[in-house]
């Protein structure tokens, strides 16, 4: 009988971490260069058998045979390129192709396909809420709005042709393993960027990559299994109740 409750018990709880990330990628569809995240599962032994040190699944170490128990085993991001769009400000671009901006937060270097970029106080450009956006030589001070930017990413006043400088655009070698995302659409790196010379565009965000279609469908696929699951786990705990009233005989 508590097999069977601690299954259910183990699948409503995965379930719900994974309408937690599905809900995360509903709310930021409109988010520039957001990248979908796809929630995995896998059994409890399986997760016992990797912390253990035997990561050779094909001959898994035994722990028992109590091997149904679902649990998550971590989030898959997509860094499938977005659309672009146009827009009206001269201080958005989108990279056609790998890598991403490099922006100064206040915990150090951050990673993003976002970019949505304005002016701070001090007339550098910046990422909101994150930092100031960084070039080859640091951060980028412009002073101004009226700048004109080419595919390499290279920034000049339109007034009087001043360089500014050139925006950072950084890769990594592979993205599961150097880089980790954080929040929203930022990353932090866990290997070594390299500069890269991906093709920007100027008055243009990319769109998230988040597949509405199939979000809303695993979605009301996950609410579904969650309240069937919750109805059977009822009626475990009103069958315990019982048992626990007739006592032993």
């Amino acid at each position: 009988m508590f097999k069977g409750f601690y299954n259910l018990a183990s699948g409503v709880l995965t379930q719900t971490r994974n309408l937690n990330v599905i809900g995360n990628n509903m709310a930021n569809i409109s988010t520039p260069g957001f990248r979908q995240d796809t929630f995995t599962q896998t059994t409890f032994q399986d997760e016992m058998i990797y912390r253990i040190g035997n990561t050779d699944k094909s001959n898994p170490t035994p722990i028992g045979r109590m091997n149904c128990i679902v649990t998550g085993d971590g989030n898959v991001t997509s860094y499938k390129q977005g659309g672009l769009n146009p827009t009206a400000s001269t201080l958005d671009f989108a990279l056609q192709g790998e890598g991403f901006f490099a922006v100064q937060s206040g915990n150090g270097v951050t990673y993003t396909r976002n970019g949505s970029f304005i002016l701070d106080n001090e007339g550098y450009l910046y990422l909101d809420g994150v930092g100031r956006v960084l070039g080859t030589n640091g951060p980028i001070y412009l002073g101004t709005d009226k700048i004109a930017c080419d595919s390499l990413g290279n920034l000049t006043s339109e007034e009087n042709g001043q360089y500014f400088g050139r925006i950072r655009v950084v890769d990594f070698q592979d993205y599961d393993t150097e880089l980790e995302k954080t929040t929203g659409d930022m990353f932090v790196a866990t290997g070594a960027p390299r500069d890269v010379n991906t093709p920007m565009r100027q008055k243009f965000l990319e769109d998230s990559n988040v597949d509405v279609i199939k979000e809303y469908t695993q979605m009301m696929a996950t609410e579904r299994a969650l309240q069937s699951a919750a109805q059977v786990l009822r009626m475990y705990d009103q069958l315990a109740a019982k048992i626990v009233q007739i006592g032993p005989t």
